[in-house]
């Protein structure tokens, strides 16, 4: 007889991203689920028979559109925030300033309608999940009552072999262009061979150009930013490239596995890190592997919350009909992003 539990099945609904926005958080969250053992799959409808998950970023329609749903179906969703969102001493800090700061990232109005389309769904919200351990989403205890958040553990990455390998170019930068990293650019272009997008790339687009390099860049939004790029650090590993991170001093869980350079003495370090690049991956691969282990050891994997959610779920569909709607995306599974 066997007595294996069947665990639910999760669904990424993605219907409010542009897919080339959103590869790398839709990567960390079917590997690490997969790995434990969850059957996942992703397409631009909700699912009945499964447990939805969304990724933060809403506009009046797409948030209007989940809360139909759960209004319609009595299921509700977990959120991946992405977006790092702050209450401290009762004032609301998006990407580290007030709310309404004018920056070159992300325009003052935008920053508001985020924020409250965020709001208007929390009522749909079973959860609240992090990639890792950012955004930190300090008082969000306040800004989401009684919603827990929770952290999805880093997923394992299997070590690339580099052999034969002979990258054309020093360094590549896949993130978006603000003032300040056209600034450092420019600085790192003017003694090494450098490339980097002027748009959101597919998966496959960025992972080409990644490895068309010896080593990857993370660049701060802003000189004040604090914070690692988790995804774009993760993304090379996979690649088989490590990462130099110019003018930042993040400690978070990945900053274990990424190469920070003082931004006033980086440029007399970054010739000698870009010499022995297949060991710095090498090192910075046995770095991520051993956080990781590190990570699910402290903080565990959220099965007890998926357990209890399915539980709910599952009551909800005793009541609700089963209609040709909202069983539209039953069957798709997940691209190749």
């Amino acid at each position: 007889m066997n007595n294996q539990r069947v665990l639910p099945a999760l669904h990424l609904w993605v219907y409010n991203h542009p897919l080339a926005g959103i590869s790398d958080q839709v990567e960390f969250f079917f590997l690490v689920m997969q790995q434990h053992g969850y059957r996942v799959s992703m397409s631009r409808k909700p699912r009945l028979d499964a447990l939805n998950v969304v990724i933060e970023n809403f506009s009046e329609g797409t948030s209007q559109t989940q809360i139909d749903f759960c209004a319609r179906t009595g299921k509700r969703v977990a959120l991946i925030m992405t977006e790092h969102l702050d209450l401290q001493d009762g004032e609301l800090f998006i990407h580290g300033e007030p709310l309404w700061n004018n920056n070159d990232y992300m325009h003052p109005a935008t920053q508001a309608a985020r924020v409250k389309n965020l709001m208007d769904c929390l009522p749909c919200l079973r959860a609240i999940w992090v990639l890792g351990d950012l955004p930190q989403l300090i008082g969000s205890e306040r800004m989401f009552p009684g919603i827990p958040v929770r952290a999805l553990p880093f997923p394992s990455l299997p070590r690339v072999e580099l052999a034969g390998q002979v990258p054309a170019q020093d360094f590549v930068f896949t993130g978006a262009l603000t003032t300040y990293r056209k600034q450092v650019l420019q600085s790192v272009a003017a003694n090494h061979a450098l490339t980097h997008t002027l748009h959101f790339l597919s998966r496959k687009g960025r992972d080409q150009l990644n490895a068309s390099a010896r080593i990857v860049l993370n660049i701060p939004q802003r000189s004040e930013w604090r914070w690692l790029s988790l995804m774009r650090i993760i993304a090379g590993l996979r690649c088989g490239r490590a990462t130099i991170s110019i003018g930042s001093n993040d400690t978070s869980a990945i900053s274990r596995c990424c190469f920070q350079l003082d931004a006033n003495q980086w440029e007399k370090r970054i010739g000698e890190l870009l010499n022995t690049w297949p060991e710095l991956y090498a090192q910075a691969h046995q770095r991520y592997q051993a956080m990781q282990t590190d990570f699910l050891a402290e903080n565990g994997f959220p099965a007890d919350l998926i357990e209890y959610w399915a539980l709910l779920e599952k009551k909800s569909l005793l009541a609700t009909p089963l209609t040709t709607d909202a069983l539209a995306g039953r069957q798709l599974t997940a691209p190749h992003v």
